[in-house]
């Protein structure tokens, strides 16, 4: 399993798609803290330009009213005051002449915006305040702020404001670069092995494994979901070999009987008589036996999708079973003790059956002549129970783990006819049905199985 050529490294692509959104949300960010930051700056760059020249315009009129006119008045304290601001001041009398002024001053001043005002704040634009003496406007004084009209201090906070963003800016942008490598890393570091246990699996290793089941969200969920599904895949694998080597088995010896009896019919070794053709027959008849046992067990494992399920009653169909199977416990000399009470569950009439057929027939290849078996259908604790009880040779201790087991014949089953899947069916059959069949014996006690199957709601 290979990445299409050209589509790069998924760490790669999602680290430079976070690092693109950390970015552009930074860079959004520090724009409007710049923009925010020059508009409050200049607010109070226009505040402070206003109050530099009303304090020039105080000092003005003090000297003015000194002085008794703008002939003799003494001008140098109040052009110190706005240079010292970084102003070049022009002082007027009322008639608009110039009186005094900095050094650099223009000698035409142009119109402010209104007597006694503050001009437009914008870059060179004067701001003005009227003297006033003994409530009379005996002049005005023109502040021009060189470069973009900011005061050295206004000018120099800006500047800190604004580096500070953007240093700010720039270390946000690197700690967001490595926060989505590391984002991604952790992302696709799960993908990574989901890809490479994906990759086994398609190569035959039955055995590989994602293991990422703790990882966050959604991907643990994914990765718990592959490995359930490749244990599935490895459990169905070893049970198909399983059952060919079975299978393979069951069949060597048949067809090892047909095959020498046919060579030594046609080498003139052994004549076709009655008795040899009648002995051909028999394994003949054994392979049919075995194939319809296979039938039946793969319908069996089918059976869920085969269902045709309705309200059934149990006791009627154990009892319809015992009806079909009573000759042959006749013939066998068994005695058949039936307590069948009504007990409904939901299922497959037919399958129902075929799960009796087999613990019944099972009874009856098991109990010596003489014996008995015990039939009853009841309820308990909100499940149907079916149980089919013999006096038989019973079962080993270590034995009763294997007995639901395809193929698997016990000691007992020697001379015994079967193919030793009937028990296989019913547990197949009984899982269909959402229930459940367990066994019990005591050697020398006989064997009783019981079939829990969920009671229909009434």
């Amino acid at each position: 399993m290979s990445s299409s050529p050209g589509s790069g490294r998924l760490v790669v692509r999602l680290a430079a798609a976070f690092a693109l959104v950390a970015l552009a949300a930074v860079v959004l960010l520090a724009a409007l803290t710049v923009v925010a930051t020059r508009n409050e700056v200049s607010k109070l760059a226009r505040a402070e330009r206003a109050d530099v020249a009303q304090r020039v315009a105080v000092a003005l009129a003090s000297e003015y009213a000194a002085a008794g006119g703008w002939g003799s008045a003494d001008t140098r304290r109040a052009l110190a005051i706005g240079e010292a601001n970084g102003a070049v001041v022009t002082v007027l009398d009322g008639s608009g002449v110039i009186v005094a002024a900095s050094r650099g001053a223009p000698r035409l001043v142009g119109p402010v915006s209104g007597s006694g005002g503050v001009g437009s704040p914008g870059r060179g634009s004067p701001v003005s305040a009227s003297v006033e003496t003994g409530g009379q406007e005996v002049g005005s004084v023109v502040l021009r702020f060189p470069g973009a009209g900011l005061t050295a201090a206004e000018s120099s906070t800006r500047s800190s404001l604004t580096t500070i963003v953007l240093v700010g800016a720039l270390l946000s942008v690197l700690l967001a670069i490595g926060a989505a490598v590391a984002l991604s890393r952790r992302i696709t570091r799960p993908i990574r092995a989901l890809s490479a246990a994906a990759a086994g699996l398609e190569g035959g290793d039955l055995g590989a494994r994602a293991a990422i089941g703790d990882a966050p969200g959604e991907i643990g969920e994914l990765g718990r979901a592959f490995d359930s599904m490749a244990e599935t895949i490895e459990r169905e694998s070893a049970l198909r070999r399983a059952l060919v080597a079975d299978v393979a088995h069951e069949l060597r010896t048949p067809v090892t009987i047909l095959q020498a009896s046919c060579e030594a019919i046609v080498d003139g070794v052994v004549p076709p008589s009655r008795e040899q053709l009648a002995s051909l027959h028999d394994e003949v008849l054994r392979l049919g036996r075995l194939v319809g046992d296979l039938e039946t067990l793969t319908s069996a494992e089918a059976a869920r999708l085969d269902l045709e399920s309705e309200r059934v009653d149990l006791g009627t169909v154990a009892a319809q079973s015992a009806e079909r199977l009573r000759s042959y416990l006749e013939a066998a000399e068994l005695t058949l003790e039936q307590c069948l009470a009504p007990a409904e569950v939901v299922g497959d009439a037919a399958r129902l059956g075929q799960i009796v057929d087999n613990l019944l027939g099972n009874a009856l290849k098991f109990t010596p002549p003489g014996g008995r078996v015990t039939l009853d259908v009841h309820e308990a604790e909100g499940d149907a129970l079916l149980v089919v009880e013999d006096t038989g040779p019973g079962i080993p201790a270590s034995e009763l783990p294997h007995v639901f087991e395809r193929f698997w014949r016990g000691e007992s089953a020697h001379g015994v006819s079967g193919s030793g899947v009937g028990l296989a069916i019913v547990a197949e059959l009984v899982e269909a049905h959402n229930g459940r069949v367990s066994v019990s014996s005591d050697p020398g006690e006989g064997a009783r199985f019981t079939v829990f199957l969920p009671r229909a709601s009434t």
